[in-house]
């Protein structure tokens, strides 16, 4: 199956409509993350099993995202029927999310939870797969990076109704766990209404197979070996940033010597400062990257300025050193959303779109399930925090996020090929050449 990559400018409300179906997406699942399933566990175990409890429920949810994504984005790549290829599974997985955070709700023990939140993981990241494979489907090369960063910024911001909904709804769990996910049941509707999705022929189209179907979660790192560096890049970026934010309000406690209701309007005022400036900066960022054309200083840049915010809150209980240091971590981001997508547009191959993706997106989903189960284990490292003191070692939480974050650019050399505009279509490993063959434009 070979299909033509998009060349000509799509209007800008198009880009913004795809990057909110990104928000209340990533929304629906940062809700229940940040603090209804931590409740939740709460009503259904006892207080001695919450750790356990709630490590269960998330990895759970972590190996349903893992699986998931790329499955259903190899199932978009291959449906065919008049109401498009990507927009069935936008519905479809937005409701089949709301379905798991409703039962998650009313669960009535831990092992229903778990079976819940595996659902609503399937449903979200089948929207999630969906999605990505419609920005390669329509945004062309010049636009991506602006795309990319509008998505990772409405990504971003899908943590502020959140934590919103979190603290102007305390009292109410029901309310925590449904919000989001009513709410993108309805933007997923009004906007897959108003976009286009074009059908594609069934007779072009491989036939699928139950085989085939369970085998693209599987991709051969040697094929196209541009994109597995941008996968391990993009991994060890959002675990970096992600395993700190696990116990930002813990860390608030602990460092400012401030009690919880002190600490909860610190950590959303910081969340409302880091996306303004994620937002801003995405918004320039891909502006700047989609006409130079060249993402290396982006991707470094953003990288660096983030490491030096982390290790800022690593070694202070200082008030105005943790909003410096918050500022300078929502504009690195910015600059790194603006480019990490666009990236991956550029390493993999437009017949299997929806399948690379959808493993692309891993990378940014798993972090996300699989922090709060790292962050415990980080935090007992050592003997107690260096600054604060106690048995909680959050220094070195914060040491590790650095680490991993300046880990990431590891990868940078040899992923220069795809950081500089040439051809959209990359050419596999096994035929001769891992880069793409068009010449290489500054």
């Amino acid at each position: 199956m070979s299909l033509p990559t998009p060349s000509g400018a799509v209007p800008m409300r198009r880009i913004l409509a795809f990057s909110l179906l990104e928000l209340v997406a990533l929304g629906s699942l940062a809700t229940p993350l940040v603090v209804g399933l931590s409740l939740r566990v709460l009503q259904l175990v006892p207080e001695s099993g919450k750790e356990a409890g709630l490590a269960a429920v998330t990895a759970a949810g972590a190996i349903a995202a893992l699986l998931s994504n790329p499955i259903f984005g190899y199932l978009s790549d291959r449906t065919t029927g008049r109401f498009g290829r990507r927009r069935p599974w936008l519905v479809a997985g937005t409701a089949l999310g709301l379905l798991g955070a409703f039962v998650a709700t009313f669960a009535p023990n831990l092992t229903v939870l778990i079976i819940a939140w595996v659902i609503a993981q399937i449903g979200y990241n089948a929207a999630l797969a969906s999605l990505s494979a419609l920005l390669a489907d329509q945004i062309p090369e010049q636009q991506r990076a602006r795309a990319s960063g509008l998505f990772g910024a409405f990504g971003f911001l899908g943590l502020v109704p959140a934590l919103l909904v979190s603290t102007i709804f305390s009292g109410s769990i029901a309310v925590i766990m449904l919000f989001m996910p009513i709410v993108a049941v309805v933007v997923t509707l009004l906007v897959c209404w108003k976009i286009p999705d074009p059908a594609i022929e069934a007779s072009s189209v491989p036939k699928v197979r139950l085989r085939t179907v369970f085998t693209a979660m599987f991709v051969n790192p040697f094929t196209y070996p541009l994109f597995t560096l941008a996968w391990i890049q993009r991994f060890a970026m959002q675990f970096g940033y992600t395993v700190v934010g696990t116990f930002g309000l813990f860390y608030l406690m602990l460092r400012l010597g401030l009690d919880a209701p002190q600490a909860t309007p610190l950590v959303t005022l910081s969340t409302l400062l880091g996306a303004t400036l994620n937002f801003v900066a995405a918004f320039a960022g891909g502006y700047l990257a989609s006409r130079r054309g060249n993402y290396a200083p982006f991707l470094v840049g953003s990288a660096v300025l983030l490491a030096i915010s982390l290790m800022m809150k690593a070694f202070t209980d200082s008030l105005s050193v943790f909003w410096i240091s918050t500022a300078l971590a929502g504009f690195a981001l910015g600059c790194y959303y603006a480019v990490d997508l666009a990236i991956a547009l550029r390493t993999i191959p437009a017949r299997d779109a929806g399948r690379y993706l959808g493993v692309f997106n891993v990378a940014k989903t798993l972090p996300q399930s699989l922090a709060p189960i790292a962050a415990p284990l980080i935090i007992m490292i050592g003997h107690g925090d260096p600054i604060a003191g106690g048995d909680k070692n959050y220094a070195a939480l914060y040491i590790v996020a650095t680490v991993l974050v300046l880990g990431s650019l590891i990868t940078v050399p040899w992923l220069m090929p795809a950081l500089r505009r040439g051809k959209t279509e990359p050419v596999a490993a096994d035929a001769g050449a891992e880069v793409p063959a068009a010449e290489v434009r500054a």
